[in-house]
């Protein structure tokens, strides 16, 4: 299937769901920014000083907070401790230079009906398959886009020169070329995610199921006396578990971005640990990409990239209508109906056309040669082929990117060497745009092949 058509079929057949998908995307790639904003006000508004280490963050945080379970930092920097105090489940922020209590955490502002509608419609689990299918049909319309704009503009070192054509075109053209690839990491990301939701994609560590047993007994060490826990930064930290007062047997549980493992509380020596696989990267950094939760400056990019989704989605419904409308006259009854057939007729109109513009030029010729007594076929340039009763044949050929014919004239050239030597009287006459280098060339390499 041709480049061209395959990107038309998904745009229109999924449009509307990607454009849900992207406003969705565009106010999720909202919430990464508030985060950090809040981190970086809060952190400088209050800094007493260094960071404090890893052990010395967690006996500070176990000294100050009653009932604390997990010590968790965010991707966007912020600490934050989960503590019951008594049935009650709390969460609170702190600063990591000095454990203090900055106030309660809260996830999100957004409502969650946002983050249902992104991820699976609101439809449940059908909803996250059909999520999953926008994401692969978003990744394919980002390559055809790509390889439509290789084509366009003549190749990679064209690529990102002055966009010729009118003002809609250069609109869709400059947002591509910036946007299509972020899109494709994008909706790549979001497939990987979406494996890793299925279950398809091992993401946990094994470790996760089988906590170690101390072969220890005695008082428990304090956190800054846990040499094991020495050997972390608070800034590679994904979650610090606290071992229960009320289970003697419970050990400290570390998981960083490096890997997982259990810290004995007695003599503070390593029991196990299991480093980061393959898969569990590539989930993470998967959602990194996806949600931009640990770069500002990357949820920023993806918002730009989701407002250029339902822009491209916008322009290219334009360009599509357009370029329909201009078919048309092909088709149109005053066409058809003094169309004659091509071994009856003494006139002959070729036509190779990219956008269908060309076609209204040939259905004005038709028309006129109709009037003046002749009878005309006019068809498309690729259906080549002069009967001995032609005596005028006319050739209307636009010319596409840096001198390509147009999609559906790829061929025509190949038809045209195939055929005997016409002893009918051709014309060609070239459309084009004079923005472009290439101007009128394949008009050009027609000529000379006739």
């Amino acid at each position: 299937m041709p480049w061209k058509l395959l990107h038309r079929s998904l745009a229109l057949g999924l449009g509307l769901l990607v454009v849900v998908l992207a406003l969705t995307g565009w106010v999720l790639a909202l919430e990464p920014l508030r985060s950090h904003a809040t981190q970086f006000a809060q952190t400088t508004a209050n800094s007493p000083g260094p960071a404090l280490s890893l052990p010395a963050l967690a006996q500070q945080v176990q000294q100050t907070i009653p009932g604390v379970e997990a010590l968790r930092r965010q991707p966007a920097g912020t600490l934050v401790v989960y503590a019951f105090d008594g049935e009650q489940a709390q969460a609170w922020r702190i600063h990591p230079a000095s454990a203090q209590v900055l106030g309660l955490y809260q996830p999100s502002l957004l409502p969650r009906w946002v983050k249902n509608l992104h991820r699976r419609l609101l439809l449940g689990d059908a909803g996250r398959w059909l999520a999953a299918s926008a994401a692969a049909a978003l990744l394919v319309l980002s390559l055809s886009g790509w390889a439509l704009l290789l084509r366009r503009m003549g190749g990679w070192r064209r690529l990102y020169g002055p966009v010729p054509g009118s003002a809609l075109q250069r609109l869709h053209v400059q947002w591509g070329r910036w946007g299509v690839p972020l899109l494709a990491i994008s909706s790549a990301a979001a497939l990987v995610l979406a494996a890793a939701t299925q279950g398809w994609l091992e993401t946990e560590p094994t470790l996760e199921a089988a906590e170690p047993l101390s072969t220890v007994q005695g008082t428990p060490l304090p956190p800054q006396a846990l040499s094991a826990l020495h050997a972390y930064r608070v800034q590679d930290l994904e979650v610090l578990r606290f071992p229960s007062a009320d289970d003697a047997a419970q050990s400290w549980e570390i998981r960083t971005q490096q890997g997982h493992g259990w810290i004995d509380r007695y003599s503070g020596k390593l029991l196990a640990w299991e480093a980061t696989g393959p898969s569990q990267w590539l989930y993470r950094w998967a959602r990194w990409l996806h949600t931009g939760e640990a770069s500002w400056l990357w949820a920023l990019v993806l918002a730009g990239a989701s407002m250029a989704t339902v822009l491209l989605s916008y322009t290219g419904l334009r360009l599509w209508w357009s370029a329909r409308q201009t078919r048309k006259l092909a088709a149109t009854p005053a066409l058809t109906a003094h169309n004659s057939p091509a071994a009856q007729a003494d006139t002959l109109i070729f036509v190779a056309s990219e956008g269908g513009s060309t076609w209204g030029f040939a259905q004005a010729l038709h028309a006129a040669l109709v009037a003046a007594g002749h009878r005309v076929h006019t068809t498309a340039l690729e259906h080549w082929r002069v009967p001995p009763t032609a005596r005028q044949v006319y050739v209307l050929a636009a010319t596409y990117g840096q001198g390509q014919a147009p999609a559906h004239a790829a061929g025509a050239l190949d038809a045209i060497a195939r055929q005997p030597v016409t002893d009918a009287q051709v014309t060609v006459l070239g459309f084009g745009d004079r923005q472009y280098p290439a101007f009128c060339t394949f008009a050009q390499t027609l000529e000379h092949a006739l």
